[in-house]
């Protein structure tokens, strides 16, 4: 039951989904086109997952996914929303994941977004429960059957690709970006932002009553949606 621990939160990495983007720097990063992008824009991206795993901290297990895909909206020059992602090929330890009928697929909760810098050169973006916010719930399925009820909580924080410059005059606009999350040893590799915030939090997994903080690899390719939106993230 301790290889399944981890099994909630592979799927996270799907919420990589929400952070397609910008080029560009100021003292915090903000998503652009050819001009800082403004709120209560819809501007739609597309996210293709390469394998992921997620791995407990204490079990040292894994839960594996071999690839998903995801949706979502930029919509703030820090904002991302209706994030969603379908993992496919989910298990553990040859037990099958789902959350819903389809053997294997996961597919998480509508996610929100937040643009932040992981150093002075290097943005990133979390993501989190839409409705709840952070630390709420991110994903919900089972595995084997029923055999282990998972519950995927928290936030996750993963860096972006491809930024430049402060602004639209300098920035540089992509046809498409990365959102990388990376993990040792269960623990999540950016936690928290530089610009000041109080905490830093990442995966839970809650396994038939039991938590486990739990780390997530994987790498989404985003593309916005038609990709002449040109987007991009300053530094």
């Amino acid at each position: 039951m301790r290889a399944i621990r981890s099994a909630g939160l592979c799927l996270l990495a799907a919420m990589a989904t929400g952070a397609v983007v910008s080029s560009a720097a100021t003292a915090e990063p903000v998503f652009l086109t050819k001009a800082v992008v403004t709120e209560g824009s819809k501007i739609p991206f597309a996210a293709t997952l390469g394998p992921a795993f997620l791995e407990g901290s204490q079990s040292k297990s894994k839960i594996s996914c071999q690839g998903g895909t995801g949706q979502g909206e930029v919509t703030g020059p820090k904002a991302v929303s209706n994030d969603i992602t379908t993992f496919t090929g989910c298990e553990t330890n040859g037990l099958k994941c789902e959350s819903g009928a389809t053997e294997g697929v996961i597919v998480t909760k509508t996610l929100r977004g937040v643009l932040g810098g992981l150093t002075t050169t290097l943005p990133g973006v979390r993501l989190f429960s839409q409705s709840a916010g952070r630390g709420g719930p991110l994903a919900e399925f089972e595995c084997g059957g029923g055999i282990a009820k998972v519950l995927v909580t928290g936030s996750v924080i993963g860096s972006l690709s491809g930024a430049a410059g402060s602004g639209p005059a300098d920035g540089k606009l992509l046809t498409s970006g990365k959102l990388t999350f990376a993990e040792a040893g269960g623990i999540q590799k950016y936690t928290k932002f530089v610009e000041g915030e109080a905490g830093s939090e990442q995966l839970t997994a809650t396994i038939n009553g039991t938590a486990e903080l739990s780390g997530q690899s994987v790498v989404a390719t985003l593309k916005t949606v038609p990709a002449g939106w040109g987007m991009g993230v300053t530094k």
